[in-house]
Formats: structure tokens, sequence, C-alpha cells
């Protein structure tokens, strides 16, 4: 039976962070998200808007290393989904993602009441 809180959270980082300064906004952010959490049980996943060109300066390999290391030290984010973007997200388009997180979250929640509380699918042999 799931006790916590199961939550997303969508952050966008700012135009003026760049490759360099990445790694300290995210930890920060991060560290302020994990802060968030009520109980262990608490399940986070942040969805991460990041404009291409800080992607492309820090390269596929240190981008995984930099979330990894910043999910490693929080307990309660199970993970960091993260999206490229050419420009920045208007108002509109961040409250379209927050809405379709809030409809993930739903069918979630959904699909653990349909389950009687158990997600995980039981092996043949006991």
């Amino acid at each position: 039976m799931i006790q916590g809180q199961y939550r997303s959270v969508i952050l966008q980082v700012p135009v003026e962070v760049t490759p360099l300064k990445f790694r300290g906004y995210l930890r920060k952010e991060i560290e302020a998200v994990q802060a968030t959490a009520q109980s262990e049980e608490d399940i986070i996943i942040v969805r991460l808007f990041v404009l291409e060109k800080v992607l492309f300066g820090l390269g596929a390999k240190k981008v995984d290393s930099i979330l990894a290391g910043v999910v490693g030290k929080c307990p309660n984010i199970l993970r960091i989904e993260l999206e490229g973007l050419v420009r920045p997200l208007t108002q509109d388009e961040m409250q379209e993602a927050a809405d379709e997180a809030q409809a993930t979250l739903q069918a979630l929640r959904d699909q653990v009441i349909a389950s009687g509380g158990n997600l995980g699918t039981k092996s043949g042999a006991n």
C-alpha cells in the first residue's frame, strides 16, 4: 500500500542560467523541491525545461552526470524528466504542462485505486 504522496513538479531554467551555472542552479532548485517532501514515502517527479543552448554547451554525458548526481542526493526525487527548449515557455505553455502533469497523476491515482493500492506485478512462482 502506498503511504506517501505522489507529486509532479515543473521547473523552467531561467534564460540567464549558462552552462557553467546550470549545476549550481539545478542543485539549489532540486534541494528546495526535496525540502517540500512531507514524509519518507513521498515520491516526486520533476519535469525540467532547459534551453537547448545550455544542454549543448554541457554535452549529453555531463547533463546525465549532473542529473544523476542531483537525484542521488535527494531520496524523494524519483527522476528528472528533461525537456530541451528552443525558446522559453510562455505562462500559458507552463500551465499546459502543469495540466498534463495533473492528468498523469490522476491516471496513476485511478490505477492505484483500481489495483487496491498494489501497483507491482506478481511473478508466477512463489
